[in-house]
């Protein structure tokens, strides 16, 4: 259900355009059902997602993501699902680390390793599954890691572009790559993000300039389709931070806002 290493690429604290420096921090989002159709609706949604990113482009990044939801169904049991990720990236694209736990009513429901390996950025990367049964698989060339596709989008909104189309491999879903379609909208000069304006935890960010994306996630190889997987929306400022969550999941839509926030100091490349 839940893409989380697509929502960890989205909250990467990104570098700009002529290589600004990355924005260590931490972030924690309240998440709240913004609606939800169809059978099998929830009555409510509450929960929250944490996140965390630390490294450089010259050790690479680590990134840790929690995400923890209590559903209540408009029939049925309530259910608490808690999952929790870690990703290495190397700083030079060619490696990549995905482990992730998920539980259910705190009972453990699956764990996956994942990790890839290519010559250069463009190249066809080696996959191995970590699972209960080790499995070797392809990762295209020109697949973006989630940085890599996070510099990319950076790059493009601070020129004025207004879509992007990339193939992304995170591990997030084993095996499988996925084409990354974004939009994005207008730049927002500093100080003129109306909702972060009234949130005094957004208050480190009203120097800064954001742009809104919204990201769709459509499945390739065997299985493509109209309609994306998963989509999400947020305003993304220039430091690689997001505010004003929208989780598109299809059936349910959660919204998140920011709680939390620590801005740490970065690390100089030598």
């Amino acid at each position: 259900m839940m893409r989380l290493a697509y929502l960890t690429a989205f909250l990467l604290a990104a570098t700009a355009a002529q290589g600004a420096t990355i924005a260590p921090h931490r972030a924690v989002y309240d998440l709240k059902l913004i609606k939800s159709s169809g059978e099998g609706s929830f009555a409510s949604v509450a929960g929250r997602l944490a996140f965390e990113i630390q490294g450089s482009s010259c050790e690479g990044w680590t990134t840790s993501f929690r995400m923890v939801n209590r559903y209540r169904p408009a029939e049925g049991e309530i259910r608490t699902s808690d999952t929790q990720s870690t990703t290495f990236e190397s700083g030079d694209g060619l490696d990549l680390r995905y482990n992730q736990k998920e539980f259910m009513d705190l009972k453990p429901q699956s764990e996956k390793k994942i990790k890839v390996s290519r010559a250069t950025p463009a190249a066809d990367g080696s996959g191995e599954t970590g699972d209960a049964e080790t499995r070797p698989f392809t990762v295209p060339a020109g697949a973006l890691f989630p940085m890599q596709h996070q510099i990319n989008l950076m790059d493009k909104a601070a020129s004025g572009e207004t879509r992007d189309t990339s193939l992304i491999y995170d591990g997030s879903d084993g095996e499988k790559t996925f084409r990354a379609i974004t939009f994005f909208g207008k730049r927002k000069a500093a100080g003129s993000n109306a909702r972060d304006q009234t949130n005094s935890v957004a208050a480190p960010l009203s120097k800064l300039p954001s742009w809104p994306l919204s990201i769709s996630y459509y499945p390739t190889s065997g299985d493509e389709q109209d309609t994306p997987t998963y989509q999400v929306g947020f305003d993304l400022y220039e430091n690689g931070i997001a505010t004003g969550l929208v989780l598109d999941y299809g059936s349910f839509t959660l919204g998140g806002e920011l709680k939390n926030l620590e801005i740490m100091k970065a690390t100089d490349c030598p």
